[in-house]
């Protein structure tokens, strides 16, 4: 009877536990203020060739919101568009950390 080396599937568990620090910590803040702010972000909307031949990636600049929450501990935080949309002030906000 073969025994299987133990090294693999010790290594395994190192990689699962390292997942497992990507968790949700949830935090609660209490919002101060709300805030979009506007962000310039280039897209790549295709690939085409020019005349000598190179690859070249055709690209728009396209303006996106950004969602941001104050808290009354006077850091910024972003936020989805539904938390955002979901801050009063004065009320307690539980985020994703």
């Amino acid at each position: 009877m073969r025994r299987r080396p133990l090294a693999p599937v010790l290594g395994l568990a190192a990689l699962a536990s390292g997942c497992a620090s990507t968790r949700c910590a949830p935090v609660s803040v209490v919002v101060e203020r709300t805030e979009e702010r506007p962000r310039l972000r280039t897209e790549v909307h295709g690939v085409r060739t020019d005349p000598t031949g190179r690859v070249l990636e055709d690209r728009r600049d396209v303006i996106v919101p950004e969602f941001w929450v104050l808290g009354r501990d006077g850091r910024w935080y972003e936020v989805s568009e539904a938390d955002w949309r979901g801050a009063e002030p004065g009320h307690a906000l539980s985020l994703c950390r």
